[in-house]
């Protein structure tokens, strides 16, 4: 799974079940999935995992950064 990223529109697109969607970045939410220790994309009510380097891509693009920190210290 590939997220594609346009700086100039100001969009994203993503595959998801076989239909590509394109989304505008402000609309994207990045979440963390604690059990599978990754970041999630999240928009319109789909949430895809993504790797953490297409997380940090889409937030430094406009994308809502809604991660959570999982190590916790003593």
């Amino acid at each position: 799974m590939t997220v594609q990223i346009d700086t100039t529109t100001g969009t994203c697109s993503v595959v998801i079940d076989g239909t590509t969607h394109r989304y505008a970045l402000m609309d994207v939410r990045i979440t963390t999935d604690p059990q599978a220790r990754m970041s999630v994309l999240n928009v319109d009510g789909a949430s895809i995992h993504v790797p953490e380097d297409e997380a940090e891509h889409l937030i430094a693009a406009g994308a809502v950064d809604d991660r959570s920190n999982l190590v916790a210290d003593d």
